[in-house]
């Protein structure tokens, strides 16, 4: 009998034990739900705060939004003024309209082909074998360590001897060779996907050139979508570039276009908001179509089931 009130007891204890550590995890597990949860509101708040302003003061009539006491509801009511200025006004001989039209037609043509290219360069350093092949891909990952700044004089100098300042070349034709950034991302998404299939398709009958095309294409479509959009981003907030190349106002692009809604002596803060609104509105629109391929291409370890 004492033995058995002793092996009760003993069993008793490690429930007891198992119950207490059980009750602990869950404790643990409530504490970080709500330390995340509160985590991710504070974010949230630092990223929509602003963007509420931003609307808001875009509403405004500039006399509410000049005023030195900010309010977080206009008290002189709503206006559409803004827009209306942002969307048919032009300043500086060129308007939005006509400078997203030109951000467009600029950059687009540069992007689809240097993707192209980019996602063949990274075909070739993940699935070719080829001499120094190591050596070639650790010098094209060494220029990413250059600031892009210290080309710029260089890079004027030579566009300018060729002819080229003042036209949309030198936006459009150096991204037509690619970035060493896209092709390292793709790089890593190629290297993810099995040789074996490689190996099938040439017993088919096809080259390797046919194998990216025809497979490696469709497969790593998702990583292309996820690198296309933020190439374009990149491109679509190019300041500095046609600030520098291009001087003729019909072929400003959309932030030189809207620079020019800032006046030197006075501040039309719904103004300036509302193009940037304005501005915003394609990215976002873009987002919302393309942001599952998104998600998807940035897990580049995924392989096949990209």
């Amino acid at each position: 009998m004492g033995e058995l009130r002793l092996k009760g007891a003993q069993m008793e204890s490690s429930y007891n034990n198992a119950y207490a550590a059980v009750k602990a995890s869950e404790r643990k597990k409530k504490k970080l739900f709500i330390g995340s949860h509160f985590m991710l509101l504070l974010v949230l708040l630092f990223v929509l705060v602003p963007f509420y302003i931003l609307i808001i003061t875009s509403l405004e009539s500039e006399i509410e939004a000049n005023n030195a006491a900010f309010a977080w509801w206009p008290q002189m009511g709503f206006t559409l003024k803004a827009y209306e200025s942002v969307l048919f006004r032009k300043m500086g001989g060129t308007s939005v309209i006509r400078g997203l039209w030109n951000t467009l037609w600029i950059y687009l043509p540069g992007l689809i082909v240097g993707l192209f290219m980019s996602a063949l360069s990274a075909f070739a350093f993940a699935k070719l074998r080829f001499r120094a092949k190591n050596f070639m891909f650790s010098v094209l990952l060494a220029t990413m360590m250059i600031p892009n700044c210290m080309s710029t004089i260089a890079s004027f100098l030579i566009f300018d001897n060729i002819g080229w300042v003042n036209t949309p070349f030198p936006l459009m034709i150096p991204r037509m060779f690619g970035s060493i950034g896209v092709v390292f991302f793709l790089r890593q998404y190629f290297l993810g996907i099995p040789d074996d299939l490689m190996g099938a398709a040439k017993i088919d009958g096809l080259s390797n050139f046919g194998i990216f095309l025809k497979i490696m294409l469709g497969i790593a479509a998702p990583a292309l979508i996820a690198q296309f959009i933020i190439t374009f981003i990149g491109a679509y907030n190019d300041y500095m570039g046609p600030l520098i190349y291009l001087q003729d106002a019909s072929m400003y692009t959309l932030q030189i276009a809207l620079a020019f809604f800032a006046d030197v002596y006075t501040q039309n803060w719904p103004l300036r908001m509302a193009g940037c609104v304005v501005a915003m509105l394609p990215l976002i629109i873009l987002y919302l179509i393309s942001q599952k391929f998104i998600l998807k291409g940035i897990a580049v370890s995924s392989g096949l089931k990209g």
